[in-house]
């Protein structure tokens, strides 16, 4: 995931603007938490005053009064098919997202601009302006195969008028054929598939497209057959009406209809529950303190991190890390958070607001992580070494709560800088790093990876890329990142990791002790569940006289409790009502010399 940026190529730009859950029932976009949607890729606006053919607003008007998104934008030369000396401003929108009529939705203000004469007009000023919503559905350039795809469903409201709009799916073909030169344009190249419909204020209105009903807009588009294994992109072109001056258009639950299933080409989808162990290499598992402490040559540590050094509000829960003074997050290593109720490098967690970021908006985010490398004596971990020879990299994790995915990145030298190459951070480009998706599993379900590092991709899309080959003779860190929706919570946990084949000089498998070989009496407070029963005992220095135990689950709501007898240790809760999944423990009492006592523990529940 990432900082979600889109890579406008002019080419891209030509073809639009002048052309124009995972199974059944794909999104196209659910939620609109940022300009990216849910097949990976990124919405935009385009206006008339982009097109490069001949009967465009900019060779045949150039003086007029073009229409306009009134959101945030900054200005660039067009340079349309490459060619530098296409010096004709364009501007590039921040894309803008919001809630409307207790719907998320993306949003479009915007002004028409005026009519202008093109070539077929007689004479006339005939030629209507437009704006419009579009997506890309893959990386310009490739086409993406929706067969099963029976209709396109989505919400769509205006704030002022009645309008009018052409909801379009573009094909490979047609983009190709658009490639052309403005100069070598016929007039035929900026034909799409598409259907016209109506819409205005009332409230939101429910639309239905049937793939079967898109046509081509005339007699005067180039005569291609629809062909739905080569679809690129899908937009909703806001037509001209008279009278119609300011107005905003709201888009809602985006969505393909049919028997279509989405791969992402991000996702890694070879996780297993009974993996064998990593042969050799083990790196972490968080058994032997200090937890955070990564083994030599490495020897670096442990951290947790958000996105509040670019002014985010995600925030993981206290129980797993704290903040110091420093501002930086200390990860805690609960017991019972990891495999077999161990320790593992674990957040609880829940998601902020998007953060605006120039022409891009970026989603909230939290992650761990460990540094693989000393800036300050430039020494990174080479995994290509004689004593270190690995091309891939094994780790076990849980998810919890309402996340998409979970994100492993690994970064080299060519993402970092160090004490003798400070500006050489980001080489690849701002928040472009080596990265792999991987999907949530069920509650209370630990599963296991082993990725190749040539399995690993990157952003090559995004805007400011450089291709820089991964070097893996030169690790700089390994991280693992939630990113979403604002309100998204939960937790993850990340244990067992190793590089096969590298030697740290550990003598310990992968395989944790089993959950009745750990001491309750080490964390002062434990908690099991067996039977549709919690039981619940602990530890103190000195005896309880009063007290409670709250069973907590993940949205922060006490779903439990259970009163703390006189002298007691121990206590139980029923969790025949409760759903499984990640929850909290915790104990507040007062002990026999009128101390307040508090203790907490993280605990799965498992049906």
């Amino acid at each position: 995931m990432g900082f979600f940026k889109f890579k406008q190529m002019l080419a891209g730009l030509a073809i639009i603007g002048t052309a124009s859950g995972i199974l059944a029932d794909a999104w196209i976009d659910k939620t609109f938490e940022d300009n990216q949607n849910d097949f990976e890729f990124y919405w935009y606006y385009y206006d008339d005053n982009a097109g490069v053919g001949p009967n465009d607003r900019p060779a045949r008007e150039p003086e007029g009064t073009p229409s306009i998104i009134n959101v945030e934008y900054t200005e660039k030369e067009r340079h349309a098919f490459d060619d530098p000396a296409d010096t004709w401003k364009v501007k590039q929108y921040r894309f803008q997202t919001g809630e409307h009529m207790s719907r998320r939705c993306a949003v479009m203000p915007f002004t028409f601009g005026d009519t202008w004469v093109a070539g077929y007009c007689d004479g006339l000023s005939c030629a209507e302006p437009y704006v419009a919503i579009g997506c890309m559905l893959t990386e310009e350039g490739q086409a993406i195969d929706l067969t099963g795809v029976t209709s396109i469903k989505f919400y769509i409201k205006s704030r002022v008028n009645e309008l009018n709009a052409v909801v379009k799916l573009q094909t490979l073909d047609i983009d190709t054929y658009s490639q052309k030169p403005g100069d070598e344009m016929e007039g035929d190249e900026f034909g799409y598939y598409g259907k016209t419909i109506s819409f205005d204020n009332s409230d939101w209105q429910l639309k239905t497209i049937d793939i079967e009903d898109l046509q081509l807009p005339g007699d005067w588009a180039h005569d291609f057959d629809f062909d739905i294994t080569q679809c690129t992109k899908f937009a909703i072109e806001i037509k001209y009406a008279e009278g119609v001056t300011v107005d905003t258009v709201d888009l809602a639950e985006v969505q393909f209809v049919g028997t279509y299933e989405f791969v992402s080409p991000s996702m890694w989808v070879a996780t297993e529950t009974s993996l064998p162990p990593a042969p050799s290499g083990d790196f972490a598992d968080f058994d032997q303190a200090p937890y955070n402490q990564a083994p030599a040559p490495v020897s670096t540590y442990w951290y947790a991190y958000n996105d509040a050094e670019i002014l985010g509000t995600s925030s993981v829960f206290e129980q797993y890390a704290t903040l110091t003074e420093s501002g930086r997050l200390a990860l805690k290593f609960l017991e019972g958070s990891g495999v077999s109720n161990t320790q593992a490098a674990a957040l609880g967690f829940t998601l902020g607001t998007p953060i605006p970021k120039d022409t891009i908006t970026i989603a909230g985010f939290v992650g761990v992580g460990c540094n693989l490398y000393d800036s300050a004596d430039c020494v990174y971990f080479n995994a290509d070494s004689a004593t270190n020879h690995t091309n891939s990299v094994y780790f076990e994790y849980t998810t919890d709560g309402n996340v998409k995915f979970i994100t492993l990145e690994l970064s080299d030298i060519n993402d970092v800088g160090d004490a003798l190459h400070t500006d050489r951070k980001e080489s690849r480009g701002s928040g472009i790093v080596y990265y792999r998706n991987f999907p949530p599993t069920a509650p209370g379900e630990w599963r296991k990876v082993l990725i190749p590092f040539d399995s690993l991709v990157i952003h090559d899309s995004w805007e400011g890329y450089t291709a820089i080959p991964f070097d893996k003779t030169q690790l700089a860190k390994i991280q693992w990142k939630v990113q979403g929706a604002e309100g998204t919570n939960g937790l993850f946990a990340i244990d067992n990791i190793c590089f096969p084949g590298a030697d740290f000089g550990r003598t310990t498998s992968v395989l944790k002790p089993s959950a009745a070989a750990v001491s309750p009496q080490a964390a002062g407070l434990f908690a099991v569940h067996q039977n549709n029963k919690i039981s619940v005992n602990w530890s103190s220095a000195t005896q309880l006289s009063r007290g409670k135990v709250s069973l907590i689950n993940t949205r922060g709501a006490v779903v439990a409790s259970a009163k703390v007898a006189n002298g007691a240790k121990v206590t139980s809760m029923s969790a025949s009502r409760l759903p499984a999944g990640m929850y909290f423990v915790r104990l507040n009492a007062i002990d026999t010399n009128g101390k307040t006592v508090s203790m907490h523990s993280p605990l799965t529940v498992v049906k």
